[in-house]
């Protein structure tokens, strides 16, 4: 354990020297990429450990620093770091490694190797550059070339390992040890002008892994003489392409594609064009796609693949899977003619087929009630190629019938007719409709709702509407409504109280019943009333007394009296009815002070809780000191025997004050007729003077600021005769 501590510490440290060099270079390439932007690129590396051997396989990250690496060349880097023994950097090339030249590759390879005639051309080949455009297109057409040169190079060197070591793309490292743990980095041999390229670096353990993966067949989706293979994408990414083979018998199979396939990603720019576009990119996505043609349809035939990678090690092969060819075409259409309606007989279909394919097996023929889009029912089995026409003796009587005839082949291919539709004739008008009711809100909208009517060829109901019982009722819906419910919207800003509705049903032949009894609905109002109107304001000693003219508005319910003074807000108070037998009110208000300004409004109020505005103000200020409430404890009880009416009478409060005592005999208004002390609450009045009806008040007077209170209600008692 403290030796693999060692060994790792040495090699960081190690390594951070490599790196603080590098950084003294980088510092200085640094200052150079404030000024203008550069080209960048890097290399990417992969390392296979054979325990005789460890294999490298290094590629450029774009097409720019492949072109730049090819004219430097490559310089690998090895670090020794296996455990038993000291780090041990050293090159492993004596000299920049670069591609082979045309004169190269020629000696090296034969004209039938077509993976170096590839690399060749890609790295030398002149063709690459023809048709090109001029001007701005031609500098898109030539960036495009060297992409795809770039392309083709990377490719080819993935399936043959001698073609990748000749584009310098490949490297095995015969000197190392089985188990031997090892440090490698590629970089350009030179610095490259204009631009960077970064270095590669890898570590391998040189331990071979005995597992050879092989990809996974995943479905075959058999066409008409096609055949779609589907395998996974995700195959621990270790294939660079595969080949495909068929057999007829399972035992005898043929490669079907010359060079290894390898299918790209789908263009996402192309999802939104349509649903089928979007299916076959999500398989795509997720699955190489390979489309082989088949010799004949209904014949078996067996698959299997094999992957490359990019060490050009061939998989072994994946599970077989098979498929068979289906014919999938389907036999034209038939031409159907106008059906036709025969009394007692029923909708007479004929078509025909101008074109009969040998596979051809017969028709069948379908009906959808009111919906060309269906859903169809099928009326017969399949008949024979021979005939040509039916009669439908179940059509349906109301409403629209649609035919389609299907054209049926041995293989199950169905092809359809165009759509036709036929009226079953209808003259008869549906029922009038009943239960028509509605309501209305405060927003202004119509809620209307009916019973369903009994027919069953109902295609919906019309609604009409007018403002008055006597006004011509106008259509509100545009086409009839298939629901029992209806929403109108209205205004309630207008001088009508009422809007009338009435309903017509309407039949799939456009048949009309007779309206149905009319509804009237009230509409909630929305305008406030006008406010009451102040005629007359009296001040004394009683109060503030005002009379008021009514709103003239019929749906006034009430009024509402409000007052407010100099350090006070408006309060209600008083609610007075309003009195439809009168054309005005009158009001009184006791509660108040003297020598104090009040203002007093007024507003009337609808049957819908709607209020006006408030009135013009009256100002009032009572300028004398207002009687206080009259005594209510004054009692009169007459004394046959003595000729006498005694009064009596409570009294509690405190302070200066003397009573004064009212009489009145007969139809006499009240009079003064006698004082008392503040000290007394009782009198004793001689009546034998008197007879009939005598009735007696009484009034508090004070000697201060207070006033006095009002005459009390009188009290009543009878002097008859007989008591005389």
């Amino acid at each position: 354990m403290s030796n693999k501590i060692v060994i790792t510490c040495f090699f960081i440290a190690c390594f951070s020297s490599l790196h603080a060099q590098k950084n003294k270079k980088d510092d200085a390439a640094r200052k150079q990429q404030e000024a203008p932007a550069v080209l960048t690129g890097s290399i990417k590396i992969l390392a296979q450990p054979r325990g005789d051997s460890v294999v490298l396989r290094w590629g450029p990250s774009n097409a720019w620093a492949w072109n730049q690496l090819n004219k430097t060349g490559y310089i690998i880097e090895r670090i020794d770091i296996t455990e038993s023994q000291k780090p041990k950097k050293e090159l492993l090339v004596s000299r920049p490694l670069k591609p082979m030249t045309p004169e190269e590759m020629k000696k090296n390879f034969t004209i039938q190797n077509k993976y170096a005639a590839i690399e060749a051309q890609s790295l030398y080949g002149t063709n690459f550059n023809t048709n090109l455009r001029k001007g701005a297109g031609g500098i898109e057409d030539k960036a495009n070339t060297g992409s795809n040169r770039f392309g083709f190079a990377m490719m080819v060197a993935d399936y043959d390992a001698d073609v990748a070591t000749a584009a310098a793309l490949r490297f095995t490292d015969k000197k190392v040890q089985r188990g031997g743990i090892y440090f490698y980095r590629i970089y350009p041999a030179a610095a490259i002008p204009d631009g960077r390229i970064d270095t590669a670096a890898i570590m391998v353990v040189n331990n071979p892994d005995i597992n050879k993966p092989r990809p996974s067949l995943k479905e075959i989706v058999s066409l008409d003489r096609v055949v779609e293979l589907h395998w996974e994408r995700n195959q621990g990414n270790q294939f660079s392409g595969f080949f495909i083979e068929r057999s007829s018998d399972g035992r005898n199979f043929k490669q079907v594609n010359s060079l290894p396939y390898f299918s790209s990603r789908p263009d996402t720019s192309t999802v939104k064009m349509d649903s089928t576009q979007k299916k076959a990119n999500a398989i795509l996505d997720h699955n190489h796609v390979f489309i082989d043609s088949l010799p004949a349809n209904y014949t078996k035939y067996y698959y299997r693949i094999r992957g490359v990678n990019a060490f050009a090690q061939w998989s072994d092969y994946s599970d077989t899977l098979t498929a068979m060819g289906r014919d999938l075409t389907a036999p034209a259409a038939p031409i159907v003619e106008n059906p036709k309606y025969e009394k007692s007989k029923g909708m007479l279909l004929k078509w025909k087929k101008p074109f009969r394919e040998k596979d051809f097996k017969g028709y069948m023929v379908t009906r959808s009630h009111n919906a060309v889009m269906g859903p169809y029912t099928s009326l017969t089995k399949l008949l024979e190629p021979s005939v040509t026409q039916f009669t439908d003796t179940g059509a349906f009587a109301h409403g629209q019938n649609y035919y389609i005839i299907l054209a049926v082949d041995t293989a199950g291919n169905i092809a359809y007719s165009i759509p036709v539709m036929a009226l079953v004739p209808d003259n008869t008008p549906p029922a009038i409709p009943v239960g028509l009711r509605g309501t209305i809100t405060k927003g202004g909208l119509v809620h209307l709702s009916w019973k369903p009517d009994s027919d069953e060829d109902i295609k919906g109901y019309k609604v009409y509407f007018a403002n008055g019982s006597n006004d011509v009722y106008s259509q509100v819906t545009l086409e009839p409504v298939a629901d029992t419910v209806f929403t109108d919207t209205i205004t309630l800003k207008t001088l009508s109280k009422n809007i009338w509705y009435k309903i017509v049903a309407v039949d799939q032949n456009n048949n009309h019943s007779k309206y149905s009894e009319p509804i009237r609905l009230k509409k909630p109002d929305v305008v406030p009333p006008m406010p009451p109107l102040a005629t007359k304001v009296h001040v004394d000693t009683a109060g503030v007394q005002i009379d008021w003219i009514q709103s003239p508005d019929d749906d006034v319910v009430g009024y509402v009296i409000s007052r407010k003074d100099k350090g006070s807000g408006w309060a209600i108070i008083s609610r007075v009815k309003h009195d439809v037998a009168k054309s005005s009110f009158h009001f009184t208000d006791n509660n108040v002070k003297p020598f104090t300004d009040y203002e007093y409004c007024a507003e009337a109020v609808d049957a819908d809780s709607l209020h006006s505005v408030k009135s013009a103000i009256l100002n009032a200020t009572i300028k004398t000191v207002p009687d206080l409430p009259p005594l209510k404890t004054l009692t009169a009880a007459y004394d046959s025997r003595l000729k006498q009416v005694h009064l009596e009478w409570q009294f509690t409060e405190q302070g200066n004050y003397f009573f004064v005592l009212y009489r009145s005999v007969g139809n006499e208004p009240l009079s003064k007729f006698q004082s008392a002390q503040s000290t007394i609450r009782k009198f004793d009045d001689d009546v034998s003077a008197y007879k009939g009806n005598i009735r007696y008040a009484i009034q508090v007077m004070y000697r201060d600021q207070r006033g006095r209170t009002r005459v009390s209600d009188p009290v009543t008692v009878t002097i008859t005769d007989k008591e005389q």
